[in-house]
């Protein structure tokens, strides 16, 4: 993509004068997944690359990187691989046991480490028991009055030295919630985490920490409050129920998304429990999926015009815009027939200012419909994209699909700034490749990393317990799409690694970007 002098990609800022006009208008596509949600509550090509090559006789880990694994009967743990073991490597550091809360009923979700200090962020969802030290369990059904009970999970940060049985630095969620106490924090089944880029200018001095929350239902916002004035308060085909001239009703129902993105500047935690408000606090009206109470919720980002719709995962690119992997069909079978998709956001969007409209909607509509199947993780990098008139750098986002009987594994890797939807106001994407084949050694992929360097890109593998590395992923696209069958340069598996159903990989995504000389063009790029 064409950069600016400015520091940012001429795509990128056309993405933020389209974000403007966007917010204003309805989506007919968003609009009948909505009433949806609410009504259910070829060739292989050689892989073009900027990297020098790894050499393959004695592959070894290009970078540390560290894995949560969801783990079976309450097994779930943290590991940490140091860069420069090979095939038959064991972690370095194994976070386990009951003071670490790993191992709280679903066990850990996926993970992030911050670029500044290396903390280690993951998710915990559900605690059926409520096992977690936090107080923010219980979650389950009693048989007996007053339940049902029903907690929120919590989100652990962990230090980059942490091992064994250790307890967490801090603990966010917001106990008591199974009991009538409010969601303070706005964590509510957090499945992913991921930290900005530290360097990109958006919050200077802050370590911001964003969470996907997968719940709950929002049905109100301050741009369309769960009010019967629907006539007057939601004019947006995307909030409003079918008739906006008649209160809502089980016939008529409003407008609503699933999930929420919170945010949190790490530097104001305090060690041990923190019930805080999000950074940004954006407060929308919501309903209890699991209850159907009606209650206010803190958040981030949310509402109808997010398009937010199962929250699975998430990342930022060196600019601060956040990519989220929404997979709301793989919650409940009454939600199967939900699209699954990724929104982008621009750099400090929030709720509060009306700027949770996103700039990007990549799989529902346009050329990019129908390109994903089972999204879960997703790593943004910087990739040379030919666009007609040569080639230019521009971001690239990797997103790990699980597929289905039909469709093998893979990871689709999009252009997500380009195609201007004239009718929905936002970039569809465009499809840039697809990895895929035997050679892949794909096996339901979940987690997914590339690091600040651009030498290696990571994935997990669920299904096999298996960590790959890749050094000839893609990063140049001539003529998309392409399809690409890649081995991994190196597989970490086997009893001594000690991986059981991971989820996540993570590591450092960001490096300062050195000043721009007087002579040359300012390009925002990891080192």
């Amino acid at each position: 993509m064409t950069q600016g002098r400015d520091g940012i990609s001429l795509a990128h800022a056309r993405a933020l004068e389209l974000m403007g006009v966007a917010r204003r208008f309805s989506l007919v596509a968003a609009m009948l997944f909505i009433a949806a949600l609410v009504a259910g509550t070829a060739g292989t090509s050689y892989a073009g690359s900027k990297k020098s090559s790894v050499s393959r006789d004695k592959p070894r880990l290009e970078d540390t990187v560290v894995i949560s694994n969801y783990g079976a009967v309450f097994n779930g743990s943290l590991e940490t691989f140091l860069a420069g073991v090979g095939a038959s490597a064991g972690p370095k550091l194994f976070v386990h046991g009951s003071n670490t809360n790993l191992g709280a009923s679903t066990g850990a979700a996926q993970d992030a480490v911050s670029s500044i200090d290396n903390e280690i962020a993951v998710g915990i969802p559900i605690d059926f028991f409520g096992r977690d030290t936090a107080g923010c369990g219980l979650f389950g059904e009693p048989t007996t009055p007053p339940g049902p009970f029903y907690g929120t999970g919590l989100v652990e940060l962990f230090s980059a030295g942490a091992n064994g049985n250790s307890s967490p630095d801090n603990m966010v969620c917001s106990p008591g919630f199974a009991f009538g106490y409010p969601n303070t924090t706005g964590i509510f089944l957090p499945n992913g985490v991921a930290f900005e880029d530290p360097y990109d200018g958006v919050n200077p001095g802050t370590d911001i920490m964003a969470v996907a929350n997968l719940f709950p239902e929002v049905n109100g916002s301050w741009d369309c409050p769960a009010t019967d004035e629907y006539a007057t308060t939601c004019i947006l085909g995307a909030c409003a129920p079918p008739n906006p001239l008649l209160p809502p009703s089980a016939t008529n129902p409003p407008g609503a998304s699933l999930g929420t993105i919170t945010e949190y500047n790490r530097w104001t935690f305090t060690p041990g429990l923190n019930d805080v408000v999000p950074f940004n606090n954006s407060p929308v009206s919501a309903i209890n999926p699991l209850t159907l109470a009606p209650y206010t919720q803190n958040a981030t980002i949310a509402g109808c015009l997010s398009l937010l719709a199962g929250p699975e995962s998430l990342n930022y690119d060196q600019y601060g815009y956040l990519f989220v992997v929404n997979n709301a069909g793989a919650l409940a079978a009454a939600l199967a027939a939900a699209p699954r998709y990724v929104t982008v956001y621009a750099p400090g969007a929030t709720t509060e200012d009306g700027s949770e409209f996103p700039v990007t909607l990549i799989g529902l509509t346009g050329p990019t419909a129908g390109d994903l199947i089972q999204p879960i993780g997703a790593a943004i990098t910087t990739a040379e994209i030919n666009e007609g008139d040569g080639l230019f750098e521009g971001d690239a986002v990797y997103v790990t699909d699980l597929g289905d009987k039909g469709n093998p594994p893979r990871i689709q890797v999009f252009d997500p700034f380009t195609n201007s939807d004239p009718v929905d106001y936002f970039f569809d994407g465009e499809l840039l490749a697809t990895i895929s084949g035997p050679h892949t050694k794909l096996k339901a992929p979940e987690g997914i990393a590339i690091d600040a360097s651009e030498d290696a890109m990571y994935v997990v593998n669920n299904e096999n317990n298996a960590l790959l590395m890749y050094t000839d992923f893609p990063t140049v696209f001539t003529s998309p799409p392409e399809s690409f069958d890649i081995p991994p340069t190196l597989t970490i598996s086997g009893p001594h690694s000690k991986l059981n159903l991971p989820v996540g990989v993570a590591l450092p995504a960001f490096t300062p970007t050195p000043a721009p000389s007087s002579t040359s063009t300012t390009e925002a790029v990891r080192d």
